[in-house]
């Protein structure tokens, strides 16, 4: 008689765990799909962003660049004058 009851309290704990798994399940599933998109949305920003830094810093490296070679020509001048 006392196995019957372990295996029958044993069965309803199963049952309980299987259910407030299902629960779980049930309610996280979306909020993680939305909280995925999301983020996947951001990626997107950020990586537009970033691009566009990118292009920014190398506009600004390349005037650095113009202005350094203006300079060395009037350094050159100046040298053969």
């Amino acid at each position: 008689m006392n196995g019957c009851k372990i295996l029958f309290k044993g069965q309803a704990l199963m049952g309980v765990v299987e259910d407030v798994r299902q629960v779980l399940q049930d309610f996280l599933a979306p909020e993680l799909r939305e909280i995925r998109t999301r983020l996947d949305s951001m990626d997107e920003i950020n990586r537009v962003r970033y691009d566009n830094l990118v292009q920014r810093l190398e506009l600004i490296q390349q005037s650095f660049a113009f202005d350094k070679r203006i300079s060395n020509l009037g350094d050159d001048k100046r040298r053969s004058a």
